[in-house]
């Protein structure tokens, strides 16, 4: 019989930093379903999925890792929803050939206790720490999620604090509006100024776009997009299908029709959107970038002591925030320099000749309303990275 999780809690403003020591969690079941609404963006669950090594050769990163770009003096904070069972993280790591990932862990102060193991956290370190097995991980635990519960200012809080405690860029595979209360603007009141505070920094903070197709949350039949990816100072990842070719490797992706995307009247047009494609004339469209999300294939996922292979949206923003994590360090080697703030140099090279080597441009498929389409487009934005090719372009950044 497994025992129950112990560790010692970290609050967000103590210092030294602790990791924890968690013991092996009693099995629950195959993964089924993800948290109650207004957390995290959906991950859908099957029994079979794609490795980190396709994944790492799908996208090129084995090329970065091959010089030593592995996310050396870089730090990847994850907002969570859930937590980790530090078992399945060394057996995921164990599998596949990784070093040991040791994850610091924030929990708000007075809280009671951590987190039990979910899904979404899960695969965020797991799969981070596959394509940036150097970086240093911490999770800041979001305790209370829903409606009526201040969901969004307890989100600030985390941002905030992962900005503190020396976070490079940041992941967030949640929605951060509830679904009674599907609100961009309340939402936004108290997260806005937080993604500024990053912005201001040079810290990137990478959103699922959500797997609600072209609405808000799974409560709504509205058009529109998920927050806070939709917020200017996010950078809004998307949803693929990825092929792989008969001989691994890149095949080929379409859109995922869960992929969220669209515009949010709630924020006009920022400056750095432009280029080819089917951008809003006067309001922030989104995605920016896509990875592989379609749960007809998903990626592999060690969790509660058994293989499962997950889906969605969240799949994309921690796998988008380690390759970042590479070319930081990659950046700061060359140049002596922190990397900016990505969206003005995610457009910037979309605009230039370098756009068809650093993206793979997806041009079929559909979330619902909106079309894939060539440049830029309401489903997966500029496309799916080429690592290696992204991050020797940013190097000269």
């Amino acid at each position: 019989m497994a025992s129950m999780c112990s560790a010692r809690r970290q609050d967000l403003w103590d210092r030294p930093i602790h990791r924890w020591r968690v013991t092996l969690l009693a099995v629950l079941g195959t993964l089924l379903a993800v948290p109650a609404a207004g957390t995290a963006t959906p991950a859908h669950a099957r029994t079979s999925g794609y490795t980190p090594a396709q994944i790492v050769r799908a996208y090129n990163v084995a090329p970065l890792s091959q010089r030593g770009i592995t996310g050396q003096g870089q730090t990847i904070a994850f907002i969570e929803v859930d937590g980790i069972d530090l078992n399945d993280l060394a057996y995921f790591d164990r599998a596949f050939g990784l070093p040991r990932a040791r994850p610091e862990v924030y929990v708000p102060r007075g809280a009671p206790q951590a987190l039990p193991p979910g899904p979404e956290t899960t695969l965020d370190i797991e799969w981070a720490h596959a394509l940036a097995p150097a970086a240093r991980l911490q999770i800041y635990e979001v305790t209370r999620a829903g409606d009526f519960q201040n969901f969004a200012g307890q989100l600030a809080t985390m941002v905030e604090a992962a900005l503190s405690n020396g976070a490079t860029d940041i992941s967030m595979s949640l929605r951060g509006t509830g679904s009674i209360i599907c609100s961009t603007f309340l939402a936004s009141v108290r997260l806005h100024s937080a993604f500024q505070d990053a912005v201001a920094k040079g810290v990137t903070v990478f959103a699922a776009s959500g797997d609600y197709c072209d609405h808000p949350c799974q409560s709504s039949h509205r058009i529109g997009t998920v927050y806070p990816a939709s917020d200017p100072d996010v950078t809004a990842v998307g949803g693929t299908a990825l092929s792989l070719a008969p001989g691994g490797g890149y095949g080929g992706e379409t859109a995922w029709s869960g992929s969220g995307g669209g515009y949010s009247a709630d924020f006009p047009r920022p400056s750095y959107q432009r280029g080819p494609g089917d951008f809003d004339a006067r309001y922030r469209s989104v995605p920016d970038v896509a990875f592989d999300a379609a749960e007809t294939t998903g990626v592999l996922v060690r969790f509660n002591g058994q293989w499962v292979a997950v889906g969605g949206t969240s799949v994309g923003a921690p796998c988008w925030a380690a390759i970042w994590a590479l070319a930081e360090q990659y950046h700061e080697a060359r140049t002596g320099k922190p990397l900016a703030w990505a969206n003005p140099l995610l457009y910037g090279l979309a605009n230039s000749p370098q756009r068809h080597a650093v993206y793979h441009d997806v041009t079929t498929g559909n979330n619902g309303y909106w079309q894939a389409g060539a440049g830029w487009d309401r489903v997966t934005g500029w496309g799916s990275p080429d690592a290696a090719a992204l991050v020797t372009a940013l190097g000269k950044s």
